[in-house]
């Protein structure tokens, strides 16, 4: 999965890295910086997020920042790319660890949990997801994201055991996705305890649809 995406990635220059860090030392500062952009996330919107205030956070001059990220949209695709790692590492672990010894219930209510315990925040999930319409090259990053995670559901409900046709598959996963998707926006908005409502309640809806492909 994240070859694939740092693949399609490569072929868009405008928010792409500069020049990926080859030394210890600027890769901490890379990650100084993402990090820094993320916990300004949590607070901020993305039209209020700027270079300089991401820099004076990392605690990095301003050049060096400019040194691996062209602009604001690049930092943004990078922090969408790494969220895409945690997913697919999520992905991973699920099919390790569960695909060959879980029912088909089970082995997807591990996955939302793990899913859910990534390390990017719901706040920063939910801005990402607002930002991926500043541009064309952040709007197909998130279709990427979405045909990915929607064809590896597919391949877990045919592993195990779904017989549905592969076409109806797919409308599972992808309705799936987009149900996903549309539970962080309340949860980001909410206190803890409404977040733990909203994410049993979409929990339980979410196991509802998946249950369809195993009638």
């Amino acid at each position: 999965m994240t070859i694939e995406i740092k693949k399609q990635a490569a072929q868009r220059p405008k928010i792409s890295k500069r020049r990926n860090p080859s030394q210890e030392r600027s890769r901490k500062g890379v990650e100084r910086i993402l990090n820094a952009a993320s916990l300004l996330l949590t607070s901020n919107s993305v039209d209020k997020l700027t270079t300089r205030r991401i820099a004076e956070m990392a605690n990095v001059n301003i050049a060096t920042l400019y040194q691996f990220f062209p602009n604001k949209e690049a930092i943004i695709f990078a922090l969408y790319e790494r969220w895409l790692v945690e997913a697919g590492s999520a992905f991973d672990h699920a099919e390790t660890n569960y695909l060959r010894t879980a029912g088909w219930r089970d082995f997807f209510e591990q996955l939302i949990d793990t899913m859910a315990s990534t390390n990017t925040g719901i706040e920063v999930k939910d801005r990402l997801q607002k930002a991926m319409g500043m541009n064309e090259d952040l709007r197909q990053l998130d279709l990427i994201h979405g045909q990915l995670l929607a064809d590896r559901m597919t391949n877990f409900m045919q592993a195990l055991g779904s017989k549905l046709p592969i076409q109806e598959l797919q409308h599972i996963a992808v309705l799936l996705f987009h149900f996903e998707r549309a539970l962080v926006t309340p949860m980001a908005n909410s206190n803890e305890e409404q977040k733990t409502m909203i994410y049993n309640k979409g929990k339980q809806s979410l196991l509802e649809v998946i249950g369809i492909a195993f009638k």
